[in-house]
């Protein structure tokens, strides 16, 4: 009996399931995952431990048998065990695994993804100016405002004092956050607003993406390597053979990118982490859930609006509005296209775009698209030579105006028929985006066009570029406005203030339009009634509810109205809450409305009442 109790002890390591920790965060959560679906594949028993542990307690619990292994990174086991970073993944690598072995502990194969720190700026800001490195910060004019984790802002070795001194950066820890979703959303969003120059994250955070985020180069090899791979004890790869042969399975299985959209699957879209991570083995497997929330709110955009803009803010507001769902941005140079083609629920767009001219009359007709939610507001920015006279806008002119079907071009078409001498030619790109725009301009440089057109947001880097380059901005002042506001009311005369340019000494009188979150006009034979953002499984171009649409205006958190001059569905204008709290009529006129009502009542009774049969002769 003694032999068979020490035999099924000696057993007992090698029957029960492998255990898989895990930290306390989601690409960890997805990391477990991926090590216990892939001992699953390969016929080997295994479970997720959802005990959340930090770096040293995981480790600990693999020493002492707790669990059997779980995911770790290179530059964290050196810094526990007090070796010298290294930069370079593989030296990082064999550097931690020599680390760990006097422990009894192994290391797996890396997976292919690194967990790095990443300095990182908003794009058309100071800091991600070309060359992006961490060492051009160094002569920054004034100090930088950075935001981090407070777990950064304590690391002793590779944290936020030994950075600026190794840099010799004036800055200052302007935002802490915490490490978690929430205290990200809050360290991102404080970026993209403004309030901080720089934002300590990870080369895995799906913001990175989502919002265009420049990375700043390391280009002093400051930061030490984080590759990602197994812990596990040596003594179980020995004694069971074919855990080590289904790690090897997971060599460089996973790259930075693909981390970045399973964390973005999880912590945006809401999806469970062993959901994603079975499609990401296995992508024909179909998605194990049909809510609303696993159908994207899908939005685009133009190629000219900035990443730290106007889209920055509908997407933030769109991610508040609906926690859960994930927000799919698609950056064209015309967002009505696939708008109009059902391939997106929302599109952003400048009046003119709401609009076409008309084959005869050259007046604006109404689009097939509604205003929605104003978001901004978009000017016409026209550069010039330096020495260029200011009269640009003429019949022998040529003016460069971006795409063909860009809304630079859509607004020059409209002015097209409403500047006076006007009917100069407007030349368009073949290229999209800000490649169109920077070859024109240099056309402009050249002498082959007299002009150059974008419409943009006020600030748009993209005209500090160019006026750097050598141009310079040219006021808009001939556009005729008795005759024209009526025909064009959605362009408005405004005034470009002095200052808002580098350069630019005197106020500028141009022309702008609202910016606004549109949706295409349903057909009515498609859908009846009013449906809410689920209705993207089954077609994008439907009815958008006012409970949407109040949703995102509030996550906007806008005060002014849509431009009436837009068109716009019936849920675009509904009243604000404080009109909808109390309808302000006082009791005098309540009692007299009151009045007349029961007046009318009376007087329709009457009017209904049957009249009085005559008496009969026969006495009934």
């Amino acid at each position: 009996m003694l032999l068979a109790v020490f035999t099924l002890a000696g057993c007992s390591d090698i029957e029960r399931p492998i255990r898989v920790g895990a930290k306390d965060f989601a690409e960890q959560q997805i990391a477990a995952q991926l090590l216990a679906q892939t001992f699953q594949a390969q016929g080997i028993a295994a479970e997720v431990d959802d005990t959340k542990r930090t770096g040293l307690g995981a480790i600990g619990a693999v020493w002492s048998g707790e669990i059997d292994l779980y995911l770790d990174y290179t530059g964290s086991l050196l810094g526990l065990s007090g070796e010298p970073l290294a930069g370079n993944p593989a030296v990082s690598y064999a550097a931690a695994e020599q680390a760990v072995a006097p422990f009894g502990l192994a290391l797996g194969p890396m997976l292919g993804f690194d967990n790095d720190y990443a300095v990182l700026a908003r794009p058309g800001s100071a800091a991600a100016a070309n060359p992006a490195t961490l060492s051009g910060l160094a002569d920054a004019p004034r100090a930088l405002r950075i935001g981090m984790t407070e777990e950064f802002r304590a690391r002793a070795r590779d944290g936020y004092e030994p950075l600026v001194r190794h840099y010799g950066l004036r800055a200052e820890p302007t935002l802490l956050v915490g490490s978690t979703p929430t205290g990200k959303d809050q360290l991102y969003t404080a970026l993209l607003d403004g309030e901080i120059d720089l934002a300590i994250g990870f080369v895995t955070d799906p913001q990175i993406t989502e919002f265009g985020l420049v990375v700043l180069a390391d280009d002093g090899d400051f930061f030490p390597a984080y590759a990602a791979a197994p812990v596990t004890r040596a003594a179980l790869l020995q004694r069971r053979p074919p855990v080590a042969e289904a790690l090897t399975t997971l060599e460089d299985r996973v790259s930075t990118e693909a981390m970045r959209d399973l964390i973005a699957e999880v912590t945006t879209l809401g999806t469970d982490p062993y959901d994603a991570v079975a499609r990401f083995l296995d992508p024909q497997l179909s998605p194990t859930t049909q809510s609303p929330l696993a159908r994207p709110f899908s939005i685009a955009v133009g190629g000219l609006d900035a990443a730290a803009g106007q889209a920055a803010e509908v997407v933030l507001a769109l991610r508040k509005a609906f926690p859960g769902r994930r927000i799919e941005v698609r950056r064209v140079h015309d967002p009505l296209t696939p708008l109009l083609a059902g391939e997106v629920r929302y599109a952003l767009v400048a009046g003119p775009e709401l609009f076409t001219l008309a084959e005869t009359g050259g007046r604006p007709e109404r689009g097939d698209a509604n205003a929605l939610v104003p978001v901004g507001f978009d000017l016409l920015h026209l550069l010039v030579r330096p020495d260029q006279a200011s009269a640009t806008w003429a019949a022998e002119a040529q003016l460069g105006v971006g795409p063909a079907t860009g809304v630079t071009a859509r607004t020059a078409a409209f002015l097209e028929t409403g500047v006076e001498a006007a009917q100069a030619r407007l030349v368009t790109n073949e290229a999209t985006g800000l490649a169109a725009f920077r070859a024109q301009a240099s056309q402009v440089r050249d002498g082959e066009l007299d002009g150059l057109l974008i419409m943009a947001e006020s600030g748009h880097p993209l005209i500090d570029e160019l006026l750097t380059s050598g141009l310079r901005l040219a006021p808009i002042d001939n556009w005729r406005t008795s005759g024209n506001r009526l025909a064009f009311p959605f362009l408005q005369p405004v005034t470009l203030p002095a200052g808002s340019y580098p350069g630019q000494k005197q106020p500028l009188r141009t022309l702008g339009s609202q910016v606004v979150l549109a949706a295409a006009r349903p057909d009515p034979a498609d859908a009846i009634g009013v449906v809410g953002p689920g209705s993207a499984a089954i077609g994008q171009n439907l009815p958008v509810a006012a409970g949407t649409v109040a949703r995102i205006r509030e996550a906007l958190d806008v005060d002014v109205r849509l431009d009436p001059s837009l068109p716009a569905a019936l849920v675009a204008f509904q009243p604000p809450p404080e009109r909808r709290d109390g309808i302000g009529i006082s009791p005098v006129g309540s009692l007299a409305n009151l009045a007349v009502i029961i007046a009318l009542v009376v007087l329709i009774r009457l009017y209904l009442r049957h009249p009085a049969q005559p008496s009969s002769t026969n006495g009934r």
